[in-house]
């Protein structure tokens, strides 16, 4: 059977025997895919380099008894500088713990790969937190996978939450509710509803302009991560 050549991003790399390693990758054309790669734990082997977390290119693999074998592979972005700081490299993985959660196996997904990419970028060339990053990812990936919270008006009622300070969020219902109609759920600002509101908005390509304030960012990720978790039905952030 010949090679397919394949473009991806390795999203959780898995030591395996003394010298080889396992793969998970998103990749462009088949969805998350498991490779191994062998070898690739010695020092100056040809696989070494794209074997690391967070890494993007080329692969060539081939199918051996069902499961495929890295042949080759062409570097094409590194991400390094995500390994520089503590905060960038915990932001990045709960992105790329994520995306590996909701990709499909063999089933191709741009949407998610451009998202995972961006992300990814922002967070290694970027000037904003990490953490801004971060959270835009989960709001849009929420969104892309059609759990996009109500977040304007009360889901009971029907009332219209734009002019108020403070309101309720519900897991179960999925999104806002006014004080009246849900006293016993989480309370949060309306600032925070609607920074949610316009990062499950924005293109990709400009989540470098995501900038939060301390404030909001606090009362974000954990509202987000409930959310996630409860929809998503799994632990997306460990």
């Amino acid at each position: 059977m010949p090679n397919d050549v394949l473009n991806g991003i390795v999203l959780r790399v898995t030591d395996y025997r003394e010298s080889d390693r396992i793969l998970n990758v998103l990749s462009k054309e088949r969805g998350l895919i498991t490779v191994t790669a062998r070898g690739s734990r010695k020092p100056n082997h040809k696989l070494a380099a794209f074997s690391s977390q967070f890494t993007y290119g080329e692969m060539e693999v081939n199918e051996r008894m069902g499961k495929l074998q890295l042949s080759s592979a062409a570097v094409l972005e590194s991400f390094y500088a995500i390994r520089e700081s503590y905060e960038q490299l915990f932001s990045a993985t709960r992105i790329a713990n994520a995306a590996e959660r909701v990709a499909d196996r063999g089933n191709a997904n741009d949407e998610l790969f451009l998202l995972v990419y961006h992300a990814l970028s922002v967070i290694s060339y970027g000037e904003n937190d990490p953490k801004d990053t971060e959270l835009c990812f989960m709001a849009k990936l929420l969104r892309m996978e059609g759990f996009a919270p109500a977040l304007t008006y009360c889901l009971k009622c029907g009332r219209d939450l734009r002019g108020e300070k403070e309101v309720r969020f519900s897991n179960s219902l999925g999104g806002s509710v006014c004080e009246r109609c849900g006293s016993a759920y989480l309370t949060v600002s309306t600032l925070s509803l609607e920074a949610l509101r316009r990062m499950m908005l924005i293109d990709v390509a400009e989540m470098r302009r995501v900038r939060l304030p301390e404030a909001v960012r606090n009362e974000l990720e954990p509202l987000i991560y409930n959310y996630a978790e409860y929809v998503f039905e799994f632990t997306v952030k460990k």
